[in-house]
């Protein structure tokens, strides 16, 4: 099966649903210690953000005003929580509730898909 690589495609299906499909990897590009975020998704409910970092990029401590689920789609970093710091990997989801402080650090670049549940 060949696998294509899309910046932004849209697939009707059949019934009243629409499908997207989007790339998450090099959506923006990291600057000066910070991570850089797009917009990937944002519709019904729900924004998908795509943050770019390099390696010892940080986020300082920020809420969300929404719940999110943080994952990783490449790299690692470690999220510093109020009760402790928490390494996330590939493969995992994190639930933040709204208003958790957090901050966040990569350990190499890293490329993290955060979804805010809009209410």
């Amino acid at each position: 099966m060949a696998h294509h690589s899309f910046e932004h495609t849209t697939h009707h299906g059949s019934g009243s649903g629409v499908a997207t499909l989007t790339e998450l990897v090099g959506r923006s590009e990291p600057r000066s210690g910070r991570p850089s975020a797009a917009t990937v998704v944002e519709e019904d409910g729900v924004k998908v953000v795509a943050f770019e970092f390099h390696e010892g990029d940080e986020l300082h401590e920020h809420a969300a005003p929404h719940p999110a689920l943080i994952q990783v789609v490449r790299g690692s970093v470690d999220f510093q929580l109020p009760e402790g710091p928490v390494r996330l990997r590939p493969g995992q989801v994190l639930h933040l509730t709204e208003g958790l402080l957090h901050a966040v650090r990569a350990l190499e670049p890293t490329t993290l898909s955060v979804t805010l549940l809009l209410h």
